[in-house]
């Protein structure tokens, strides 16, 4: 079997998390952006091929459909993290209301969930507290993606426990998150209103995380966009349908998506460079950055301007590929993915091979609609199967065409956006 190309690549640049996945919190603010589906489908790529085990999903506003939102996601993913919400007056103002739905209620009726809003689920800090506590010591990374309502009421309650359980924290950071919605100091977020109960959360957590966890702080991805690759013909679901919907059928920047990347694989992936440093927050979330003051275990991290095109498919390539529906986390962490490859032998057309040999019959049929899951384990009781080619099913729910292949060269393969060709390792 002859395994090439960009997939390669990426693997010999990214940090490897070693044998063990990451034990994952992600605490959002899903709604009022899309980046933030985005993340939490890269997380559950990420978890589908063994990479990290998501624990919990908190929502940090105050506005009741988005952990809805997220449960529709999970339900997508097949997935079972703890789920936990905030519920303060936070982004809960009319206005803000308005501002955070924009696609929720979009995906909510279109795609099953069993959450529909924060009544459905328990507190946020409850669910820090439970997801924390069945965690061994110094495992869990978090990444913050939204405002620090839910990191500032966790160490507040259970500040030993915090200290004990938690490895790091990765930051998306700046003005919105850290500053309330681009606030200012003004108390007053041009997006979702009053700033009452999240001023001075920043300053608060970045305080009094002890030193003894790492807190890395990323402002990358403005510049770096995705989404677009869905317009070609990429991707189904509930991750496509708010991309669509949220940028009119267009791109946008990459910041919680880069976040949980860090989260999992390191400050140090993505082609980027960290550097030791010290953050200060004031109570309106500015930040200052001091490199003189590597003492405190905080870290900045830069993409390297060369390489975001390269980070934009690597991003596009989680975010379409299809769930793997295994049950369980690395469910499909025996195959490689190799996005946009669309695998096929010689039909008698004079055109030759294209990268593999088909084993269906007729050579062009497909071996039935079925999870990715089942796909790969059908290959694998297959003889001579090194790995399946393929495409979403129609509705929605995930489900895949199958196809099996052998004598797999990923370099003869054509581009072709709706295929993916995932090769056994």
């Amino acid at each position: 079997m002859i395994f090439k190309g960009f997939a390669i690549a990426v693997l010999s640049l990214i940090t490897a998390t070693g044998s063990s996945p990451v034990k994952l919190i992600i605490d959002t603010d899903l709604g009022f952006d899309v980046d933030d589906v985005g993340a939490i489908s890269v997380g559950h790529y990420l978890q589908d091929i063994g990479a990290c085990e998501i624990v919990a999903i908190l929502h940090n506003t105050g506005f009741p459909k988005g952990i809805g939102g997220v449960d529709v996601l999970q339900n997508y993913y097949n997935s079972s993290a703890t789920l936990g919400a905030y519920t303060g007056p936070w982004g809960s103002s009319d206005a803000a209301l308005s501002a955070q739905d924009s696609y929720t209620s979009l995906i909510e009726s279109e795609f099953p969930s069993d959450v529909k809003t924060y009544n459905d689920v328990n507190s946020a800090v409850d669910s820090y507290r439970r997801a924390l506590e069945s965690q061994a010591d110094h495992s869990v990374v978090i990444a913050s993606i939204g405002e620090l309502t839910n990191l500032r009421d966790i160490i507040k309650a259970e500040p030993a426990l915090f200290a004990q359980k938690v490895k790091s924290i990765y930051y998306m950071d700046g003005g919105y998150n850290f500053g309330c919605g681009d606030s200012d100091g003004s108390e007053w977020s041009p997006w979702l209103g009053s700033t009452e109960d999240c001023d001075g959360a920043a300053q608060f957590v970045v305080e009094n995380v002890p030193t003894t966890i790492k807190q890395v702080f990323t402002l990358n991805g403005a510049d770096i966009y995705t989404g677009s690759r869905f317009n070609d013909g990429c991707g189904s679901g509930p991750v496509k349908a708010a991309y669509q919907k949220w940028t009119n059928y267009g791109s946008r920047p990459s910041w919680d998506p880069i976040t949980i990347w860090y989260a999992v694989y390191g400050e140090s992936s993505l082609y980027s460079t960290a550097h030791a440093e010290t953050t200060t927050v004031d109570y309106y979330g500015h930040e200052v950055y001091d490199t003189s003051d590597t003492s405190n275990n905080m870290y900045q991290t830069w993409i390297d301007s060369t390489r975001k095109g390269d980070v934009t498919k690597i991003l596009d390539d989680a975010m379409c590929s299809a769930p793997c529906l295994g049950g369980k986390a690395g469910a499909c962490s025996g195959y490689e993915l190799n996005s946009m490859k669309n695998c096929w032998g010689d039909r008698g057309d004079g055109s030759g091979s294209h990268g593999a040999t088909d084993l269906e019959s007729p050579s062009d049929s497909s071996a039935g609609v079925m999870t990715l899951s089942a796909c790969m384990n059908l290959c694998d009781e297959t003889l001579n199967c090194e790995g399946v080619s393929v495409s979403f099913a129609d509705g929605g729910s995930g489900l895949v065409n199958c196809f099996r292949k052998g004598s797999i060269d990923i370099n003869d393969c054509d581009e072709y956006f709706p295929i993916d060709t995932w090769v056994k390792k």
